[in-house]
């Protein structure tokens, strides 16, 4: 079996290699400036004898808060323009904090990296009613020996020195400016977890060299651009500079300069509350008495004139540059999705995307910076390049099409934990249901016996409807309500809409019929959605309520933490009421065929790169399969046999890991990217942040945390699961107490395949709990679908007699 699963993976594997390679060699071909044109293109061959003109210049202007919303014909002409000219898309800014300030942003852009910029500033200062403020950002001089003076001979002539070396790397019309204080800007990032190259991207462009193209003649290779990054603006000073905060080429024009990527900070759309004290001659932040639309109209007017002094000064038969707008941080403690528009060489009316998000319309800050090497036809360390997807659609399409997914996640966003706390609510009504109509006391023993089925019917079609409301949440994202007048309502009646649509299809004839049908059927078709999703793009686990949000950016495709939960949960009742069916008309074959075959078919699913790419969540599935084949085979589980079987998922999944790695980085899935983090050692740090995200979420939601101990208090006593031990019988402590109440669990597991399946899920969540990041959401998650499902299993046993 194992060989057979790894034959599957490696398959999967397989396709996967070939569509990444295919995606990032055609998003070359679209994006990669003149140099790095198809040669067999008609329009961009020239015979081997003619001379090609150097590629043009490109320029990143950076306008931290603007959004595709902000964009519009009238308001902002000039970003309008590029807009229908180029490419565009929704852009996550997130580094380490929910929300990033500029300073943030423009330290991970030029990083590659999530990053966090200091100093955090001292918000009584400014208003005491007030705390969320970004840090001061600190204006570059070039005078440092006179600011470095004061703090020591010693020092300031050894920055001194490194400022003389750079100052002879240095272009015409720049200078080597420095940060001053620039350890406090780097501080938040100490212990953080992430690592942070500062100013890799200047270094990686200035490394690369001056690029002559093939056929380039003497003349031509004169006028080529030179290696090298030029900085204007303070924003655009902490994405160039170095670990020591040395800017080796800033400008106050980088238009004007021959280096072959100018970044220029035009200032922030911000609230006043959010950018506080703005840096004199920079007017960084439009003044804070203007509204936001007049803030962005004066962001475009700036744009424009750049825009317009770069046409101007072009020099007879220079190449077109290249222009990226990208708006590089939030504009409140609000965070949202962002703007990103490319227009030049390269770049069709369309979309962008890239290997990590595999998402038309969306990018993450550390996208920009390998992004914008592959334009410029350079090695970066991760590999990782703009995918282009042209389209027809008219400007204004397009904009409605990016703000519409804008707004999904917003409103998702503002509304998960509402959503969170809802189903927390709602498992715990369920709870204190089961202590009380379950109760013999409460209940009475007169007559207890017989309202015993009817309160086992009532739990049951209850618990029916809870199970489907998980669902509902990913298949809510089948309906458009981000397009309504009012998002957050849409949102909430396409959940319970379609979560009632599939609690009706659960009871269709024939599997309508009995309680284990329709919950086989509700499983089923739980299994049957993920599965199908996840082979299809994971659209429904995207901006979902149980998925994944773009504005969080922690995970942007394959099978998420919670969506996890329910397939495994999903994937062992559906296999133990299947096997109970296919034993009780004497498939003997079929009892072990049908739970091998969705077994390993559910493990490549989840495990597949190319699909749900879930490491953590891959192992769980595989773990429960092993626990219920060796049920299956009456093979005694001992702690040993257990242990061996938690080795073996996990050293199938390094495997599959290590081959996922050996594909290009811009190619790899999560499973390349975290054997790559332990090849490089970075592994640790990363499993310290996991452990972190998981102290998080129990502080941030504890209502979550406790569902797992309170699922398992309602199984172990409410359920009388606990009488199914061999050592607890009902005359012993235990017993008596237990049979405080009704469940039927002893009942109902006496199908040993119903068991088996139970037992499997537990297995499941329990390494889930183990193995994922934030995994504490993956056994309480898993539980709101459990407990019900066992619940509505138990009322099969209605009208039996109740003891």
């Amino acid at each position: 079996m194992l060989g057979l699963l790894v034959g599957l993976l490696m398959a999967g594997l397989g396709p996967g290699t070939a569509s990444a390679s295919t995606s990032t060699d055609d998003s070359a071909a679209e994006v990669n400036a003149p140099s790095a044109q198809d040669p067999t293109d008609p329009a961009s061959t020239q015979s081997a004898d003619t001379s090609r003109a150097p590629a043009g210049q490109t320029v990143v202007f950076g306008i931290p808060g603007l959004t595709i919303d902000d964009i519009d014909p009238e308001r902002t002409p000039n970003l309008y323009r590029l807009l229908s000219e180029g490419a565009a898309a929704n852009l996550n800014v997130r580094t380490i904090g929910s929300a990033t300030c500029p300073a943030s942003g423009w330290l991970s852009f030029g990083a590659g990296a999530r990053a966090q910029a200091g100093p955090s500033p001292v918000a009584e200062d400014a208003d005491p009613d007030d705390s969320a403020r970004c840090p001061t950002m600190i204006a570059p001089t070039a005078n440092v020996d006179d600011d470095s003076a004061d703090s020591g001979a010693a020092s300031a002539n050894d920055a001194a020195k490194r400022d003389e070396a750079h100052a002879d790397e240095s272009v015409a019309g720049t200078t080597t400016a420095r940060i001053e204080g620039f350890d406090a800007v780097k501080e938040p990032n100490v212990g953080s977890g992430y690592s942070v190259d500062y100013g890799m991207l200047a270094r990686t462009v200035a490394e690369a060299g001056k690029a002559v193209p093939a056929g380039t003649d003497a003349a031509d290779e004169d006028a080529l651009l030179e290696p090298c990054v030029a900085a204007e603006g303070p924003g655009a000073a902490y994405a160039a500079a170095d670990e020591n905060g040395v800017v080796t080429n800033f400008t106050e024009d980088a238009t004007a300069t021959d280096c072959r990527l100018g970044v220029v900070d035009l200032g922030a759309v911000g609230i006043r509350s959010w950018l506080f004290d703005p840096i004199p001659n920079y007017s960084y932040t439009v003044p804070p008495n203007f509204d936001r639309e007049t803030r962005v109209a004066e962001a475009d007017r700036r744009l424009g004139a750049r825009l317009q002094e770069m046409e101007d000064n072009a020099k007879d038969g220079a190449a077109d540059p290249t222009i990226i707008v990208a708006g590089l941080g939030d504009s409140s403690g609000l965070p949202q999705l962002r703007a990103f528009i490319a227009a030049g060489p390269g770049f069709e009316p369309g979309s962008l995307s890239s290997a990590t998000t595999r998402t038309p319309g969306l990018l993450q800050i550390t996208d920009l910076a390998p992004g914008i090497l592959d334009v410029l036809d350079v090695d970066s360390p991760r590999a990782v390049g703009f995918h282009s997807t042209p389209t027809d659609d008219d400007p204004q399409k397009r904009i409605d099409d990016l703000v519409a997914e804008a707004q999904k996640s917003t409103t998702i966003h503002q509304n998960l934990s509402t959503f969170s706390i809802t189903l927390d609510v709602i498992f715990y009504v369920l709870f204190i249901a089961c202590a009380i109509l379950l109760n013999r006391s409460i209940l009475g023993r007169r007559g207890g016996a017989t309202l015993a089925p009817h309160v086992h019917r009532f739990l049951g079609w209850a618990s029916l409807a809870i199970a489907a409301l998980p669902m509902g949440a990913f298949l809510a994202g089948l309906v458009p309500w981000s397009r309504t007048a009012e998002p957050g309502l849409g949102l909430f009646l396409s959940v319970v809409g379609t979560a009632a649509v599939l609690f009706v299809l659960a009871l269709i004839p024939p599997w309508g019929r009995t309680w284990r049908g329709r919950v086989g059927a509700l499983a089923g078709a739980n299994l049957l959605i993920l599965a199908t999703d996840l082979a299809t793009g994971s659209h429904l686990q995207a901006n979902s309520l149980l998925g994944y949000n773009p504005i969080v950016g922690g995970r942007y495709y394959g099978l998420g933490n919670q969506g996890a939960a329910i397939f495994i949960v999903s994937l062992f009742i559906f296999l133990g009421i299947a096997v109970s069916w296919l034993r009780a008309r004497g498939h003997r074959r079929a009892v072990f065929a049908v739970p091998i075959v969705v077994g390993l078919a559910a493990v490549f699913v989840s495990g597949n790169p190319s699909w749900g790419a879930k490491f953590g969540g891959t192992i769980a599935i595989l773990a429960g399969l092993m626990v219920l084949l060796a049920l299956l085979s009456k093979i005694r589980l001992t702690l040993l046999r257990l242990a061996l079987i938690g080795v073996a998922s996990l050293a199938i999944l390094i495997g599959i890991a290590f081959l996922d790695w050996l594909r290009p980085a811009g190619a790899r899935s999560h499973f390349g990217t975290f054997f790559d983090q332990i090849v490089t050692g970075e592994a640790l740090q990363v499993v310290g942040r996991k452990l972190g995200a998981n102290l998080h979420i129990i502080q941030i939601n504890p209502a979550l945390a406790i569902v797992t101990p309170l699922a398992a208090i309602a199984i172990l006593v409410f359920l009388r699961y606990l009488l199914h031990f061999p050592r607890v019988h009902a005359g012993s402590r235990t017993g008596r107490l237990v049979n405080k109440w009704r469940g039927r669990l002893p009942q109902l597991f006496a199908d040993s395949d119903l068991h088996f399946g139970f037992l499997a899920a537990a297995t499941g969540l329990g390494v889930g709990l183990v193995l994922t990041d934030s995994g504490v959401a993956v056994p309480s998650t898993g539980a709101m679908v459990l407990l019900p499902f066992l619940l509505a299993l138990s009322a099969e046993h209605a009208e039996e007699a109740h003891r």
